[in-house]
């Protein structure tokens, strides 16, 4: 019986979490959707995220949007927001988004929505 060594065996079980990453699951305001002013942006990632190494931005017609500071929400840590620093006006807008997963992962991606 040939035995496989145990760093290879060990490759092996562990190949499908090695390409684990944070991917946008869904996001509110929705991906492409028209909306009220949101007071937040929030991202339902496929895992968890550390809110310290990741980040939400937007920007619109008038140029770049204050947010607050990212955070997870409670219990959740696959949902990323960030408060929405001032009224947006009718127009499309930009987030841009990095997230680094629990299991250290970096991620980036970005999608528009429309405030009416």
């Amino acid at each position: 019986m040939t035995r496989l060594p145990f760093s290879f065996a060990a490759l092996i079980a562990m190949s499908g979490a090695a390409f684990a990453h944070a991917q946008l699951e869904s996001a509110s305001p929705p991906v492409g959707g028209t909306v009220d002013p949101p007071a937040q942006i929030s991202i339902t990632f496929s895992e968890g995220v550390e809110a310290k190494f990741s980040g939400i931005a937007v920007s619109g017609p008038a140029g770049a949007v204050p947010v607050g500071k990212p955070s997870v929400a409670p219990g959740d840590n696959k949902v990323l927001s960030v408060k929405v620093g001032k009224k947006l006006a009718p127009g499309t807008y930009t987030v841009k988004w990095h997230a680094v997963s629990v299991d250290t992962h970096h991620t980036q991606g970005d999608f528009d929505f429309t405030v009416k």
